[in-house]
């Protein structure tokens, strides 16, 4: 997910330009979390690569040709009725994330979590254990529901 000093840079990226964004950082430095409404002023004025690629999932799925965005969503029902869903969306996820077109890839890559993903396809790999990576796409889902909410 997008960390506070990635929010920094981006109003920084924005006062650049002439937007003024003191409000946003004054009230980012006031909170412990990142407040969806500095997240929705950036994204207002510069549309965020890891929300067009979430919203790309989402019409993918909604044009019935991938069934990735559902799996993400529904990821504590998959584990009960196949487990290895949960792998095989971890990993085309991976895969859709590398082949996403973006701004900056590192920063793209670092918020989609793509490291995090590699990871625990590698605990899994080493330790059979899918804990990890039913956790990971948790946060995935998490991520997706704020990132809709600054729409």
């Amino acid at each position: 997910m997008i960390s506070r000093s990635d929010v920094l840079l981006l109003l920084s990226e924005l006062q650049a330009k002439g937007e003024d964004v003191s409000s946003e950082i004054s009230e980012l430095y006031k909170s412990q979390t990142i407040p969806l409404s500095v997240l929705k002023r950036v994204n207002d004025n510069r549309p965020l690569d890891l929300l067009n690629f979430y919203e790309k999932l989402r019409n993918s799925y909604n044009k019935k040709r991938s069934k990735m965005y559902i799996n993400i969503m529904r990821a504590d029902e998959n584990v009960q009725q196949d487990p290895n869903t949960i792998l095989t969306t971890l990993s085309a996820l991976l895969n859709q994330i590398l082949q996403f077109e973006c701004d900056n890839k590192p920063m793209f890559l670092k918020h989609a979590r793509a490291d995090e993903i590699i990871k625990v396809l590698s605990i899994y790999l080493n330790s059979y254990n899918l804990e990890p990576a039913q956790r990971l796409l948790e946060l995935f889902k998490a991520d997706i529901k704020v990132l809709e909410m600054i729409k």
